[in-house]
């Protein structure tokens, strides 16, 4: 099968400017037709393969070819991380610094990652209150073989236009393959966040162990 740079770009969920520039830095394994780019399957199932990514290239149109079932928050968070002590004066710095640290997307994911992101502050702050935010790009990230919440700390508040205008400490980014993931994952996380005691708990910054194990106790006693 042969594939655009349109096409490569739906299965990856990235930009298409994104593919042309990975093309341009000799990343892909790609061949020219006129002035058109072209991919073989074969070929970028191995490189998928070789930098540990998920590229499904079965029909992207057809939801219901999805069957995905939903993971525990905790699960979630362990996929994604827990990190301390992020730098940055304003959102995008902020957000910049926190993807250099999420060791789960592919580095050469994140420039691509951090605009969609930025873009989607610009949009609408997913600054909810209570000095938190849940950053999350709107198209879902089809390169990740696993949905995960990547937790972190910031070094010092910054202002994030969130909603009751309070500045933003910790941010919960939701990263998922699949919609259908994504809003089970924003459901738990919100439900979790309506508790005083959890979001008081997110202010004395708990290690990774500690605040992986209360969301296992919240989970428990609200199985959603």
């Amino acid at each position: 099968m042969e594939l655009s740079v349109f096409d490569l770009s739906k299965h990856l969920g990235v930009a298409p400017n994104t593919i042309e520039r990975w093309i341009r830095q000799g990343k892909l394994p790609v061949s020219k037709k006129g002035t058109n780019y072209r991919f073989q399957s074969n070929e970028l199932s191995k490189w998928a393969l070789r930098n540990n990514i998920n590229l499904d290239l079965t029909d992207k149109e057809t939801p219901e070819k999805i069957q995905e079932s939903n993971i525990a928050l905790s699960d979630a968070v362990q996929n994604g991380g827990v990190y301390c002590n992020i730098k940055g004066n304003d959102v995008n710095s902020v957000l910049k610094a926190c993807l250099e640290k999420i060791s789960e997307i592919p580095d050469d994911f994140k420039a691509d990652l951090l605009e969609r992101l930025i873009e989607r502050e610009k949009a609408l702050s997913t600054g909810i209150g209570k000095g938190i935010a849940i950053p999350h790009p709107r198209e879902q990230l089809s390169y990740l073989k696993h949905p995960m919440i990547s937790v972190c700390f910031l070094d010092q508040p910054v202002d994030y236009k969130a909603l009751d205008n309070q500045p933003v400490s910790v941010l919960f980014f939701i990263f998922c393959p699949v919609l259908k993931l994504h809003l089970h994952l924003l459901s738990v996380l919100s439900f979790c966040l309506r508790d005083s005691r959890f979001t008081g708990f997110l202010k004395s910054n708990p290690d990774p162990i500690a605040l992986i194990e209360k969301i296992k106790i919240l989970q428990k006693a609200n199985p959603i």
